[in-house]
Protein backbone atom coordinates (compact mmCIF):
# COMPACT_ATOMS: atom_id res chain seq x y z
CA UNK A 1 0.00 0.00 0.00
CA UNK A 2 3.06 2.11 -0.16
CA UNK A 3 6.22 3.20 -1.09
CA UNK A 4 9.48 2.86 1.21
CA UNK A 5 9.50 7.55 1.73
CA UNK A 6 9.42 6.95 5.41
CA UNK A 7 12.69 7.86 6.90
CA UNK A 8 14.77 6.77 10.37
CA UNK A 9 13.67 3.62 10.14
CA UNK A 10 16.99 3.16 12.61
CA UNK A 11 15.22 4.83 15.44
CA UNK A 12 13.90 3.43 18.22
CA UNK A 13 10.99 4.49 20.10
CA UNK A 14 12.67 6.11 22.81
CA UNK A 15 15.02 7.99 20.52
CA UNK A 16 12.42 9.65 19.38
CA UNK A 17 13.34 13.96 19.46
CA UNK A 18 10.62 15.67 21.34
CA UNK A 19 7.33 15.15 21.90
CA UNK A 20 7.67 14.03 25.71
CA UNK A 21 4.04 13.92 26.72
CA UNK A 22 2.43 11.88 23.91
CA UNK A 23 5.22 9.53 23.85
CA UNK A 24 4.69 8.78 27.60
CA UNK A 25 1.45 8.33 26.85
CA UNK A 26 2.26 5.73 24.42
CA UNK A 27 4.45 3.75 26.25
CA UNK A 28 2.57 3.94 29.52
CA UNK A 29 -0.43 2.15 27.29
CA UNK A 30 1.94 -0.39 25.89
CA UNK A 31 3.22 -1.34 29.01
CA UNK A 32 -0.04 -1.47 31.09
CA UNK A 33 -1.52 -3.30 27.80
CA UNK A 34 -4.63 -0.57 27.34
CA UNK A 35 -3.70 1.06 23.84
CA UNK A 36 -6.63 2.24 22.44
CA UNK A 37 -8.47 1.24 19.30
CA UNK A 38 -7.33 4.32 17.14
CA UNK A 39 -5.12 7.19 17.87
CA UNK A 40 -4.86 11.10 15.87
CA UNK A 41 -1.74 12.24 15.34
CA UNK A 42 -1.64 16.08 14.79
CA UNK A 43 0.35 19.02 14.34
CA UNK A 44 3.01 20.96 11.86
CA UNK A 45 4.59 19.21 9.20
CA UNK A 46 7.79 17.65 9.30
CA UNK A 47 7.41 17.61 13.31
CA UNK A 48 7.89 14.00 13.34
CA UNK A 49 4.23 12.55 13.39
CA UNK A 50 5.27 10.12 10.86
CA UNK A 51 8.40 9.22 12.68
CA UNK A 52 6.68 8.14 15.60
CA UNK A 53 3.64 6.22 14.24
CA UNK A 54 6.45 3.68 12.47
CA UNK A 55 7.80 3.57 15.89
CA UNK A 56 5.08 3.37 17.83
CA UNK A 57 4.31 0.18 15.37
CA UNK A 58 7.74 -0.79 15.83
CA UNK A 59 7.28 -0.92 19.19
CA UNK A 60 3.31 -2.80 18.85
CA UNK A 61 5.01 -5.66 17.04
CA UNK A 62 7.92 -6.49 18.55
CA UNK A 63 8.07 -9.83 20.25
CA UNK A 64 10.33 -9.01 22.36
CA UNK A 65 10.16 -5.35 24.22
CA UNK A 66 8.35 -3.88 26.41
CA UNK A 67 7.18 -0.25 25.69
CA UNK A 68 9.51 -0.38 23.15
CA UNK A 69 10.96 -1.78 19.90
CA UNK A 70 14.05 -4.14 20.39
CA UNK A 71 15.43 -3.56 17.17
CA UNK A 72 16.71 -7.04 16.34
CA UNK A 73 14.01 -9.33 16.62
CA UNK A 74 12.18 -10.44 12.95
CA UNK A 75 9.64 -8.09 13.87
CA UNK A 76 11.35 -5.28 14.02
CA UNK A 77 13.83 -6.06 10.85
CA UNK A 78 10.40 -6.41 8.65
CA UNK A 79 8.80 -3.07 9.94
CA UNK A 80 11.91 -1.20 9.26
CA UNK A 81 11.92 -3.01 5.64
CA UNK A 82 7.89 -2.24 5.03
CA UNK A 83 7.39 -5.46 4.74
CA UNK A 84 5.27 -6.52 8.09
CA UNK A 85 2.37 -8.25 7.39
CA UNK A 86 0.56 -6.74 10.06
CA UNK A 87 1.71 -2.97 9.59
CA UNK A 88 -0.30 -1.36 6.90
CA UNK A 89 0.80 1.78 6.01
CA UNK A 90 -2.12 4.00 3.40
CA UNK A 91 -0.86 6.88 1.39
CA UNK A 92 -2.81 9.72 -0.71
CA UNK A 93 -3.00 8.61 -4.32
CA UNK A 94 -3.62 11.48 -6.39
CA UNK A 95 -3.55 13.27 -3.48
CA UNK A 96 -6.83 11.68 -1.62
CA UNK A 97 -6.72 8.76 0.39
CA UNK A 98 -9.84 7.02 -1.45
CA UNK A 99 -12.51 4.88 -0.68
CA UNK A 100 -11.21 1.36 -2.20
CA UNK A 101 -8.24 2.24 -0.25
CA UNK A 102 -10.38 2.00 2.93
CA UNK A 103 -12.46 -1.02 1.43
CA UNK A 104 -9.19 -2.58 1.24
CA UNK A 105 -8.40 -2.09 5.15
CA UNK A 106 -12.06 -3.79 5.97
CA UNK A 107 -11.44 -6.60 3.85
CA UNK A 108 -7.78 -6.89 5.55
CA UNK A 109 -9.74 -6.63 8.94
CA UNK A 110 -11.77 -10.09 8.06
CA UNK A 111 -8.77 -11.97 9.21
CA UNK A 112 -6.31 -12.02 11.86
CA UNK A 113 -3.29 -10.95 12.52
CA UNK A 114 -0.66 -12.99 10.81
CA UNK A 115 1.84 -13.19 13.16
CA UNK A 116 1.07 -11.96 16.23
CA UNK A 117 -1.84 -10.51 18.70
CA UNK A 118 -1.85 -7.11 17.42
CA UNK A 119 -2.30 -5.18 13.84
CA UNK A 120 -1.19 -1.40 13.11
CA UNK A 121 -2.84 0.40 10.36
CA UNK A 122 -1.46 4.15 9.94
CA UNK A 123 -3.11 6.61 7.01
CA UNK A 124 -0.80 8.92 6.26
CA UNK A 125 -1.99 12.18 5.63
CA UNK A 126 -5.40 11.47 6.79
CA UNK A 127 -6.58 15.07 6.40
CA UNK A 128 -6.78 14.04 2.50
CA UNK A 129 -9.61 11.23 3.08
CA UNK A 130 -11.62 12.20 0.42
CA UNK A 131 -15.66 12.32 2.04
CA UNK A 132 -16.58 8.62 0.71
CA UNK A 133 -13.43 7.14 2.21
CA UNK A 134 -14.21 9.15 5.53
CA UNK A 135 -17.10 7.91 5.40
CA UNK A 136 -16.11 3.98 4.87
CA UNK A 137 -13.25 4.55 8.11
CA UNK A 138 -15.76 6.06 10.12
CA UNK A 139 -17.98 2.95 9.90
CA UNK A 140 -14.79 0.72 10.73
CA UNK A 141 -14.11 2.59 13.70
CA UNK A 142 -17.41 2.68 15.06
CA UNK A 143 -16.95 -1.36 15.18
CA UNK A 144 -13.58 -2.36 14.95
CA UNK A 145 -12.24 -5.57 15.07
CA UNK A 146 -10.38 -6.35 18.05
CA UNK A 147 -6.59 -6.63 18.08
CA UNK A 148 -6.19 -3.31 15.22
CA UNK A 149 -4.82 -0.23 15.74
CA UNK A 150 -5.02 2.58 14.06
CA UNK A 151 -3.08 5.88 13.69
CA UNK A 152 -4.24 8.92 11.57
CA UNK A 153 -1.28 11.02 10.93
CA UNK A 154 -3.16 14.36 10.06
CA UNK A 155 -2.41 18.49 9.77
CA UNK A 156 -5.15 19.25 12.18
CA UNK A 157 -8.14 17.65 14.32
CA UNK A 158 -10.49 20.18 12.13
CA UNK A 159 -9.55 18.30 8.55
CA UNK A 160 -11.09 15.51 9.67
CA UNK A 161 -15.05 14.44 10.23
CA UNK A 162 -15.89 15.11 13.71
CA UNK A 163 -17.21 11.42 14.38
CA UNK A 164 -13.62 10.27 13.23
CA UNK A 165 -11.75 12.49 15.84
CA UNK A 166 -14.15 11.36 18.26
CA UNK A 167 -13.24 7.84 18.09
CA UNK A 168 -9.51 8.34 18.34
CA UNK A 169 -7.23 9.78 21.36
CA UNK A 170 -6.03 12.19 19.90
CA UNK A 171 -2.13 13.53 20.55
CA UNK A 172 -0.44 16.61 19.19
CA UNK A 173 2.73 16.89 18.14
CA UNK A 174 4.10 20.57 17.99
CA UNK A 175 6.91 22.42 17.07
CA UNK A 176 10.28 21.05 18.48
CA UNK A 177 12.81 23.53 20.65
CA UNK A 178 15.58 24.70 19.08
CA UNK A 179 17.83 22.89 21.36
CA UNK A 180 16.39 19.57 20.45
CA UNK A 181 16.75 20.50 16.86
CA UNK A 182 20.53 20.78 17.74
CA UNK A 183 21.07 17.81 19.32
CA UNK A 184 19.98 16.15 16.73
CA UNK A 185 21.91 17.99 13.97
CA UNK A 186 25.09 17.13 16.25
CA UNK A 187 24.60 13.98 16.95
CA UNK A 188 23.19 12.58 14.65
CA UNK A 189 24.39 14.32 11.44
CA UNK A 190 27.77 15.60 12.52
CA UNK A 191 27.20 19.19 12.35
CA UNK A 192 29.38 21.82 14.04
CA UNK A 193 27.72 23.24 16.82
CA UNK A 194 27.30 26.89 15.79
CA UNK A 195 26.48 25.82 11.84
CA UNK A 196 23.61 23.60 13.87
CA UNK A 197 22.55 26.89 16.13
CA UNK A 198 21.70 28.32 12.95
CA UNK A 199 19.91 25.87 11.17
CA UNK A 200 17.87 24.54 14.24
CA UNK A 201 16.68 28.54 14.70
CA UNK A 202 15.41 28.96 11.15
CA UNK A 203 13.91 25.46 10.87
CA UNK A 204 11.06 26.90 12.67
CA UNK A 205 10.74 23.23 15.03
CA UNK A 206 10.40 21.00 11.96
CA UNK A 207 13.43 18.15 11.62
CA UNK A 208 12.67 17.87 7.78
CA UNK A 209 13.17 21.62 7.50
CA UNK A 210 16.23 21.36 9.25
CA UNK A 211 17.75 18.57 7.09
CA UNK A 212 16.87 20.11 4.20
CA UNK A 213 18.22 23.62 5.81
CA UNK A 214 21.24 21.50 6.50
CA UNK A 215 23.31 21.90 2.96
CA UNK A 216 22.05 25.37 2.08
CA UNK A 217 23.77 28.64 2.71
CA UNK A 218 22.84 29.62 5.37
CA UNK A 219 25.79 32.23 5.78
CA UNK A 220 25.13 33.73 2.66
CA UNK A 221 21.13 34.31 2.96
CA UNK A 222 22.12 35.85 6.54
CA UNK A 223 25.00 38.56 4.85
CA UNK A 224 21.94 39.70 1.90
CA UNK A 225 19.55 40.06 4.24
CA UNK A 226 21.77 42.30 6.85
CA UNK A 227 22.38 44.00 3.45
CA UNK A 228 18.65 44.67 3.44
CA UNK A 229 17.98 45.45 6.21
CA UNK A 230 21.03 48.32 5.98
CA UNK A 231 20.22 49.46 2.35
CA UNK A 232 20.82 52.93 2.44
CA UNK A 233 18.08 55.63 1.48
CA UNK A 234 19.44 55.70 -2.26
CA UNK A 235 19.71 52.89 -3.23
CA UNK A 236 19.32 52.29 -7.22
CA UNK A 237 16.17 49.71 -8.47
CA UNK A 238 18.80 47.76 -10.65
CA UNK A 239 20.56 45.79 -7.30
CA UNK A 240 17.52 45.64 -5.38
CA UNK A 241 15.60 43.75 -8.50
CA UNK A 242 18.51 40.92 -9.39
CA UNK A 243 18.28 40.44 -5.43
CA UNK A 244 14.44 39.48 -6.06
CA UNK A 245 15.26 37.76 -9.21
CA UNK A 246 18.45 35.48 -7.48
CA UNK A 247 15.68 35.09 -4.34
CA UNK A 248 13.26 33.60 -6.53
CA UNK A 249 15.04 31.01 -8.38
CA UNK A 250 12.75 28.68 -6.39
CA UNK A 251 9.29 29.28 -4.11
CA UNK A 252 10.43 27.11 -1.19
CA UNK A 253 14.04 28.79 -1.66
CA UNK A 254 12.45 31.85 -1.47
CA UNK A 255 10.28 31.25 1.65
CA UNK A 256 13.46 29.93 3.20
CA UNK A 257 15.12 32.75 2.83
CA UNK A 258 12.92 35.26 4.07
CA UNK A 259 12.79 33.39 6.94
CA UNK A 260 16.37 34.16 7.69
CA UNK A 261 15.30 38.06 6.89
CA UNK A 262 12.95 37.58 9.84
CA UNK A 263 15.11 36.21 11.85
CA UNK A 264 17.56 39.06 11.37
CA UNK A 265 15.15 41.81 11.63
CA UNK A 266 14.08 39.88 14.41
CA UNK A 267 18.14 40.29 16.09
CA UNK A 268 18.11 43.85 14.89
CA UNK A 269 14.64 44.08 16.90
CA UNK A 270 16.59 43.22 20.11
CA UNK A 271 19.66 45.34 19.91
CA UNK A 272 17.31 48.52 19.51
CA UNK A 273 15.84 47.39 22.66
CA UNK A 274 18.91 47.16 24.09
CA UNK A 275 20.32 50.32 23.53
CA UNK A 276 19.44 52.94 26.03
CA UNK A 277 19.79 56.42 24.53
CA UNK A 278 20.61 59.40 26.59
CA UNK A 279 19.50 62.34 24.52
CA UNK A 280 16.36 62.71 22.98
CA UNK A 281 17.30 63.11 19.71
CA UNK A 282 18.72 59.70 19.21
CA UNK A 283 15.70 58.34 21.17
CA UNK A 284 13.27 59.77 18.42
CA UNK A 285 16.21 58.46 15.87
CA UNK A 286 15.71 54.84 17.62
CA UNK A 287 12.04 55.04 17.63
CA UNK A 288 11.72 55.32 14.10
CA UNK A 289 14.40 52.79 13.39
CA UNK A 290 12.02 50.63 15.57
CA UNK A 291 8.85 51.62 13.68
CA UNK A 292 10.89 50.70 10.43
CA UNK A 293 11.76 47.19 11.60
CA UNK A 294 8.41 46.52 12.61
CA UNK A 295 6.90 47.50 9.54
CA UNK A 296 9.57 45.29 7.88
CA UNK A 297 8.72 42.43 10.24
CA UNK A 298 5.28 42.29 8.93
CA UNK A 299 5.83 42.65 5.61
CA UNK A 300 8.11 40.27 5.61
CA UNK A 301 5.77 37.43 6.84
CA UNK A 302 3.09 38.72 4.70
CA UNK A 303 5.08 37.87 1.97
CA UNK A 304 5.87 34.37 3.06
CA UNK A 305 1.96 33.88 3.67
CA UNK A 306 1.41 35.17 -0.18
CA UNK A 307 4.12 32.73 -1.60
CA UNK A 308 2.38 29.36 0.35
CA UNK A 309 -0.77 30.61 -1.49
CA UNK A 310 1.00 30.28 -4.95
CA UNK A 311 1.42 33.80 -5.21
CA UNK A 312 4.50 34.89 -8.33
CA UNK A 313 7.40 34.63 -6.42
CA UNK A 314 9.42 37.35 -8.64
CA UNK A 315 6.62 39.66 -8.20
CA UNK A 316 6.32 38.85 -4.83
CA UNK A 317 9.87 39.44 -3.80
CA UNK A 318 10.04 42.44 -6.08
CA UNK A 319 7.27 44.51 -4.26
CA UNK A 320 9.07 43.47 -0.92
CA UNK A 321 12.20 44.39 -1.51
CA UNK A 322 11.04 47.93 -3.54
CA UNK A 323 9.08 48.41 -0.80
CA UNK A 324 12.30 48.00 1.53
CA UNK A 325 13.70 50.67 0.04
CA UNK A 326 10.59 53.44 0.26
CA UNK A 327 10.97 53.09 3.93
CA UNK A 328 13.92 53.79 4.26
CA UNK A 329 13.61 56.65 2.11
CA UNK A 330 10.50 57.49 4.32
CA UNK A 331 12.24 58.79 7.16
CA UNK A 332 12.49 62.11 6.41
CA UNK A 333 8.03 61.63 6.91
CA UNK A 334 5.75 59.64 8.62
CA UNK A 335 6.95 56.28 9.06
CA UNK A 336 3.45 55.20 10.72
CA UNK A 337 1.55 56.80 7.89
CA UNK A 338 3.58 54.91 5.42
CA UNK A 339 2.89 51.48 7.14
CA UNK A 340 -0.96 52.37 7.25
CA UNK A 341 -0.90 53.04 3.86
CA UNK A 342 0.42 49.95 2.59
CA UNK A 343 -1.26 47.77 5.33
Amino acid sequence: MSGNTWGFEGVSFHEIIGHRRPLEILRKAMLRGRLAHAYLFTGPDGVGKRTTALKFAKAVLCGKGAGDSCGQCPSCLKVESLNHPDLLIVEPRGGQILVDQVREIHDRLLFKPLEGEARVIILDNAHNLNPQASNALLKILEEPPGGNIFVLVASSEGSLLPTIVSRCQRLYFGPLMDHELMVFLVERLGLEADRAKEVARQARGSISAALELGDKPLGTWKEEARRILEMGTGEQSSPLLNLASAWSKERKEAIERLECLRMEIREALVQEARRRPRESGPRKIQARRVEELLWMWRESSKTMQALERNMNVQLAMEELLMGFREIRASRTGSLYLTWIRRS
